[in-house]
């Protein structure tokens, strides 16, 4: 509990009010006590921004007598049916901190969620940057946080010492699969479609100034590309890799393959080449772009950069290949392309079922390889170049809606051909 107190003079009569956090479940109310009792122009305590703030009208559901539930406006999924609601502000646990969500980016996970994906209830979306208001622990070095502009990893872990995977800290392991962990807006924990969310402070990482709000939604996405370098599966000496699918996913692993020194350019095998194109605009990137004969349904003619190749050509051509298109369709093409006792990388979710065929796998001895969440630090270093080419990711955004927009948002995402969409809070 905690106790705020602020004396104040109205109509030359002095006041003090004393301000009660409390906790009552996992709601966060402040209760107001007042001496003298005589009718006066009351105020209360925002915790979530350190703001002494005049009550205006009631939220929908959140007046309890002598008592208000801080509420907020979040979009919620709950038994197959979404749309934005006023819901309590989540109250930070001990070592979480509470954020004010500046920008959220939508995924295709979280797409792939309101279709019935790992049957997620409640506010969904893990892209975000936000500024932290608050944090539940009295150690400096957490403190300093407040006010910082952050984004997050997305995996909250148990730490307990009694999880042998928490045990191994500071791994990818750690970071990623803690047996009960909860997950940002994916698994038993509220997301980033919301004002406010809370993480745990060690899953905090800094954004520099110069890095703008609608580039830093993209660094939770990028360090899933960054990932695929975490892992190791590639020789950058030798190996000749591909990604398939050009969406956002898979340009973006294409923007971090073309600065991880590979000698043999990365190939996109995707179906539009105006998104492919995307790619070039600075001669340092070596890509290389291709449509399959099946797919030249879109104009390639003037668009000298795109290789039309048949199927047959690519049969075996990549030591390792990176599936993004969430697709059965795509990891059938993935595994045809990949050479025997080559890499698969499966990079992208998908809610769809569909017969599973196994026989190219044992035949031509393929090494699957599961990538999910990366290191945040090195995609906020590949923003800094340091003689890098310039990451400039603005391109790659289709689409900026507000929260009270946020449905025309996510049929924006679902169309064919959108790449980002964010939303504003």
């Amino acid at each position: 509990m905690l106790v705020f107190v602020r004396t104040y003079c109205t109509v030359g009569t002095y006041y003090t009010n004393m301000m009660i956090f409390r906790h009552i479940g996992s709601v966060a109310v402040l209760e107001e006590k007042r001496a003298p009792r005589e009718r006066s122009h009351k105020a209360f305590f925002f915790a979530n921004d350190n703001r002494w703030l005049k009550p205006s009208k009631l939220v929908n559901g959140c007046f309890r007598t002598r008592q208000r539930t801080m509420a907020m406006k979040a979009f919620v999924f709950q038994d197959g049916e979404a749309g934005l609601q006023t819901v309590p502000i989540p109250v930070p646990a001990a070592k979480e901190a509470l954020i004010k969500v500046n920008r959220a980016g939508v995924c295709n996970t979280d797409l792939e969620i309101l279709s019935g994906y790992m049957g997620f209830h409640g506010v969904i979306g893990h892209e975000f940057v936000g500024t932290v208001l608050r944090v539940q622990s009295d150690k400096e070095e957490d403190q300093m946080w407040v006010n910082k502009r952050v984004c997050g990893d997305i995996n909250c872990a148990c730490l307990k010492s009694s999880c042998g995977t928490c045990a191994q800290s500071n791994t990818a392991l750690a970071r990623n699969h803690c047996p009960t962990r909860s997950v940002l807006g994916i698994l038993a924990k509220d997301g980033t479609y919301g004002e406010y969310i809370t993480l745990p402070i060690r899953n905090l990482h800094a954004i520099p100034d110069f890095i703008p709000d609608e580039e830093a939604v993209f660094v939770e996405p990028l360090a899933a590309a960054c990932r695929i370098i975490e892992q190791k599966v590639i020789n950058p000496a030798t190996d000749r890799v591909a990604v398939i699918g050009d969406g956002k996913l898979g340009l973006l692993i294409m923007e971090v393959l073309a600065r991880s020194g590979l000698r043999h350019p990365p190939c996109v095998i995707g179906r539009h080449p105006s998104k492919m194109k995307l790619l070039l605009g600075d001669d340092r990137i070596k890509v290389d772009m291709v449509i399959l004969e099946s797919d030249t349904k879109a104009n390639v003619g003037k668009d000298a950069y795109v290789r039309v190749m048949s199927r047959e050509a690519l049969q075996h051509k990549f030591d390792v290949v990176v599936d993004a298109t969430g697709s059965p369709a795509g990891l059938e093409l993935s595994t045809y392309i990949t050479r025997p006792m080559g890499t698969l990388v499966l990079k992208s979710t998908c809610a769809t079922g569909t017969t599973f065929n196994t026989a190219p796998y044992v035949i031509d001895e393929l090494r699957i390889v599961g990538s999910r969440c990366g290191p945040f630090e090195e995609a906020i270093k590949l923003f800094k170049n340091d003689g890098a080419p310039p990451l400039n990711l603005k391109k790659y955004i289709s689409g900026v809606y507000s929260l009270n927009n946020i449905e025309q948002g996510i049929a924006k995402a679902k169309e064919k051909g959108a790449l980002k969409v964010q939303i504003t809070m």
